[in-house]
């Protein structure tokens, strides 16, 4: 694993500490979450771009609204198993 030195305003510096503990994470665990983050959301936006590249918007949302119109309603998880999922 590497290491990284970035430099931060102070303020901005505080709020993530702050953010961090309210999480009860430690600062380096939020950066790295935020920066898995941030790398799979363009990754995932680079992947549906070369997916949908020329496709016809309107026959696109035509179909995921006849998608949706089929969809049935199932149980959707408590509050304390999403919670629990999160902690496994």
């Amino acid at each position: 694993m590497s290491t990284l030195s970035i430099r931060l305003p102070d303020d901005l510096k505080a709020k993530a500490i702050l953010l961090a503990k309210k999480k009860n994470m430690s600062l380096n665990e939020l950066v790295k979450y935020w920066l898995q983050t941030a790398v799979v959301q363009e990754e995932t936006m680079a992947w549906m771009e070369t997916r949908l590249h020329g496709k016809n918007p309107e026959q696109l949302l035509a179909a995921f609204g006849q998608f949706l119109e089929n969809a049935k309603p199932g149980s959707e998880p408590t509050l304390a198993e999403i919670q629990q999922a999160q902690h496994e």
